[in-house]
């Protein structure tokens, strides 16, 4: 057997894409922006059993339990998760000093993929864990001097 045969250990997306950029208007006044997409992380269901459960259909384990995968590595998908934020920010002078207010935007759509489930078959097999975080609005500032 060969290490790592069921594949990587963690995440891994079929595509990513991201674009970001910024722009300056005038008035010293900037737009800046990204956009991400990424197709589902993989995820694996699995089933867990006792040693008294597995005692009852005649098969004798040495632990306790035993954790059984259900599908291969990749088989089931989260959803894709698209997103969007926007930064808005203008710089004042005083003197030497620079402030720069700005106001952020992240998840403007409000998206609310699924990004974690439970996994393991029982009751609660694939009820949402965590969705995406929702929109979030940021105001903030920094001083140069």
């Amino acid at each position: 057997m060969t290490l790592y045969s069921k594949g990587t250990i963690g995440n891994d997306s079929q595509v990513a894409f991201r674009l970001s950029g910024s722009y300056d208007l005038p008035k010293e006044i900037r737009i800046a922006g990204a956009f991400i997409a990424n197709s589902g992380y993989p995820y694996q269901s699995l089933f867990t059993i006792t040693r008294a459960a597995a005692a009852l259909q005649g098969v004798n384990l040495t632990r306790a339990s035993q954790t059984v995968f259900l599908s291969e590595r990749g088989d089931e998908r989260f959803p894709s998760v698209k997103t969007a934020d926007v930064r808005i920010s203008r710089t004042f002078r005083i003197g030497s000093r620079r402030i720069t207010p700005d106001i952020n935007f992240f998840n403007i759509g409000n998206a609310a993929p699924i990004v974690n489930l439970t996994t393991g078959v029982g009751s609660t097999y694939l009820a949402p864990a965590e969705i995406l975080a929702p929109r979030i609005i940021r105001v903030g500032f920094s001083v140069d001097f």
